[in-house]
């Protein structure tokens, strides 16, 4: 008798085998399973929620009103820092890739042996309401000088900028483009409330006279900048940081045409702006139940200090201070998002900050800086993708310590290609968390081989990888290769932060 068959398969025998399961679900460079990856990346959020959260805790808004204290205290000091100034500030430091400074020294700092949590606080000292011709654009790079004439809205900005004058432009206006003050994207949005910044955006203009005096300053000064229980490679940063270099060249006279104009050095303003900082920090003598300011040096463009809050639990915190120009209207060549749909925008703005390009003797150039348009683009990506980046990042961190790489800033400028190139359903689905982590990473390793990465708000622009790739990129190949491990330690990090590891090298004292 003939065997019925399903099929072509006789019924009395093994099943058919079971359709194969779509290899999406294991990285093929290390063979981790995706939904191993993506437990650990949600794990490392829940630990490092207590510095991001939408309800920042008491350490932290103490940790803030003292910084904002103590600048109040270099205003009085200082009339030339601004009694009131739109502060903007940033979750993750620098180091961390919070915005772009190019390829630069930033210090010896790791997250974990030496702080708990990173910040970033944009200082205006220096604003335009609009842009003219005193503002002018490199045609190649990301880069504008800041030309003064001798008046500005009836003020001799000149006299009073005299000790940070560097030279004219270089090479004369043929070299350089003027920006655009008329027109500006309409998706651009100049400040916005985002969960990964615990100073509440809709009240932009904070008072610095008006923050809780948690520093005061004596009468007769007394020291109080310490390095407590820190490495030999941390105190040495506080050599000659103070000595801010001269310029001994002639200033131009009144009568002189434009291409003579001096320009705003950055160098000099961010040693000017330590030098006042430091000079205040030292006077100060401890509050009880107030942080302490333990540590402070100048790196590139920009002044670092650790702060140790009274606890309990007893936190490092540290913040990444620079001072700015703030421009009002938006530069030749900049680049809409459509992805990203229409923001509420109450002008288009942006910042010049001094890059790491400021260490070359007679740099005069300002960095460009979109901090507030990253503020918005970041409120519309998807939380899981935010969580795969903010991943990387803690992969990342320890193999840039100490480095001059830019590669905590080009990874989140790969987010927002990301955003333009994927799905918005895929990158919104929280199962996706590890594939996106690692892609992010294997995007970086790319960049990191070509030396490159366009930039995301300049068309024709480009951002430098910097010397230390081919080191980094081989660091990146081994750690791809176990990502599993990796993440497991970024938790365990992010476990010690929360409970103030950080501090555990910081000696004891009165606070």
């Amino acid at each position: 008798m003939a065997s019925a068959v399903w099929g072509s398969a006789p019924w009395w025998g093994p099943p058919p085998p079971a359709p194969a399961r779509p290899l999406t679900d294991i990285d093929f460079c290390s063979g981790a399973q995706l939904q191993e990856l993506t437990q650990l990346i949600q794990e490392l959020g829940v630990q490092e929620s207590w510095s991001d959260g939408p309800k920042p805790g008491p350490d932290l808004l103490r940790a803030k009103d003292f910084v904002f204290s103590l600048l109040g205290l270099v205003h009085r000091r200082d009339p030339r820092f601004p009694p009131q100034a739109e502060l903007l500030l940033l979750r993750g430091g620098i180091r961390e890739g919070s915005l772009d400074l190019g390829p630069a020294s930033l210090g010896p700092y790791a997250r974990g042996p030496h702080y708990d949590a990173g910040f970033t606080l944009l200082v205006p000292v220096f604003s335009l309401d609009g842009i003219g011709q005193e503002l002018q654009l490199d045609v190649e790079s990301c880069y504008a000088w800041l030309c003064l004439p001798e008046l500005m809205h009836g003020t001799s900005v000149r006299e009073a900028w005299q000790d940070c004058l560097g030279p004219p432009v270089p090479g004369g206006r043929d070299s350089i483009h003027r920006t655009e003050s008329e027109e500006s994207p309409k998706d651009q949005q100049s400040s916005v409330d985002s969960p990964h910044i615990y100073v509440t955006e809709p009240e932009p203009l904070v008072s610095l006279e008006k923050s809780p005096s948690n520093c005061s300053e004596p009468e007769s000064p007394r020291q109080d900048v310490t390095d407590l229980g820190f490495p030999a490679s941390l105190k040495k940063m506080n050599g000659d940081v103070t000595k801010a270099a001269v310029d001994d060249s002639p200033v131009p006279q009144p009568s002189e045409a434009l291409e003579a104009w001096p320009t705003l050095c950055p160098a000099k303003v961010a040693a000017w702006f330590f030098a006042t900082l430091a000079e205040v920090a030292e006077s100060l003598y401890p509050v009880p139940g107030a942080p302490r300011l333990v540590h402070a040096a100048r790196h590139a463009g920009f002044t670092t200090v650790l702060l140790a809050t009274p606890g309990p639990p007893r936190r490092l915190l540290l913040f990444d201070l620079i001072p700015v120009v703030s421009v009002a209207g938006w530069p030749e060549g900049a680049r809409s998002h459509s992805w990203a749909g229409p923001l509420n925008s109450e002008s288009s703005s942006f910042y010049l900050v001094p890059g790491g390009r400021i260490e070359r003797r007679g740099a005069s150039g300002w960095q460009l800086c979109f901090s507030r348009q990253e503020l918005a683009l970041k409120a519309r990506i998807p939380a899981p993708l935010l969580q795969a980046h903010a991943a990387a990042q803690a992969l990342l961190r320890p193999l840039v310590a100490g480095t001059r790489a830019a590669a905590p800033y080009l990874l989140r400028t790969l987010l927002y290609w990301a955003c333009e190139r994927l799905p918005a359903l895929y990158l919104a689905r929280p199962e996706n968390a590890g594939a996106c982590c690692l892609g992010l990473l294997d995007e970086l390793g790319r960049v990191l081989e070509a030396g490159t990465l366009p930039h995301y708000f300049l068309s024709g622009r480009k951002l430098c990888a910097g010397d230390g790739a081919n080191a980094l990129l081989l660091a990146l190949a081994r750690l791809r290769g176990d990502p599993v491990r990796a993440l497991c330690a970024a938790v365990e990090e992010a476990k010690a932060a929360r409970k103030g590891g950080g501090l555990a090298g910081v000696g004891g004292g009165a606070h």
